[in-house]
């Protein structure tokens, strides 16, 4: 039996409020801009929206989520890359020092070191942590997600966590 528009728009709307806060942090730690996270996020559920308006289902609902979030980061991603400096100045955009900006406005030094650790660390580890630790995510959830297996991404998560360790031992602090 298929799903009636009804049934679709409450579990969209089920979806939404469940995970709205957890698909904008996702964001967030990924692109370190709020109004920005903001939008991918958006971009993200209206993807999910859309999938689910042609009828198909969701057997992983938070996996799905969070692939799709990530596909959204990656597009934006490669989006901005095709912009040019010359571009940007041309229209007025002026180069900061966006990390230190970041630093004085939201006044929390050990984010800004966990961001310069998280940076270092390779794309697998980096995302296996964050998925981890700051997305809640179980390894089982992460391995639906990506494809892996739970002992992959149980490796993975276990490494980055040591190197992440490792790292803010050397990080100095104001």
């Amino acid at each position: 039996m298929a799903a009636t528009q009804g049934d679709i728009e409450q579990l969209f709307m089920t979806l939404y409020d469940t995970y709205q806060d957890a698909i904008f942090r996702h964001c967030y730690f990924r692109v370190y801009h709020r109004e920005i996270a903001k939008e991918l996020a958006q971009e993200a559920f209206m993807k999910v929206w859309n999938y689910l308006q042609k009828g198909n289902t969701l057997e992983h609902p938070k996996a799905f989520l969070y692939k799709i979030a990530t596909n959204t980061v990656i597009d934006y991603r490669r989006r901005k890359k095709e912009q040019s400096l010359e571009q940007l100045q041309d229209t007025g955009f002026q180069i900061a020092d966006t990390d230190r900006m970041e630093e004085t406005v939201d006044g929390n030094m050990a984010m800004a070191h966990l961001r310069e650790v998280l940076d270092t660390l390779e794309d697998i580890y980096r995302e296996a942590f964050l998925l981890r630790y700051i997305e809640g995510l179980k390894p089982k959830e992460i391995a639906v997600m990506t494809g892996e297996t739970v002992n992959v991404i149980s490796v993975r998560i276990t490494r980055a966590k040591r190197q992440v360790q490792q790292k803010m031992k050397h990080i100095p602090t104001v």
